[in-house]
């Protein structure tokens, strides 16, 4: 995965930022001081429906400052509905509080494709990249 790529195409809703990058990797960029509920998991699986016509993608989600996300939604963000246009996940987050959120996330919620927690986005683009093709 090349580290300069364009952005192609962009949604952005109240709690996050899509991004479709030229190298196929999709960015949600999860906006600071949010709270995300299930509706705002629901805004991000129509705006990858938009942007892909069905197709499914790598996600890399990004944790603006104090970002958190409900029960609720963590609970959607697992299902099969939330996962239909994800190949894998990937969380960088930036706090002790979000890392143990996500980890918590990953071994309770049991999402239902592939999904790991990271500090460093170089680590997590690597592991993605472990499913391109796939």
């Amino acid at each position: 995965m090349s580290d300069s790529f364009e952005i192609n195409k962009k949604q952005e809703f109240d709690a996050s930022v899509l991004s479709l990058r030229s190298d196929g990797l999709l960015n949600i960029y999860l906006k600071p001081n949010k709270v995300l509920k299930q509706s705002d998991g629901e805004e991000i699986v129509k705006g990858l429906s938009d942007m892909g016509n069905g197709k499914k993608f790598l996600l890399l989600f990004t944790a603006g400052e104090d970002t958190s996300v409900s029960t609720e939604a963590r609970y959607y963000a697992s299902t099969p509905e939330a996962n239909k246009f994800t190949i894998a996940s990937a969380f960088v987050v930036k706090s002790i509080a979000q890392k143990l959120l996500g980890n918590a996330y990953v071994t309770f919620n049991k999402p239902v494709t592939p999904t790991r927690i990271f500090t460093d986005e170089g680590e997590a683009l690597k592991w993605l990249e472990t499913f391109r093709n796939k």
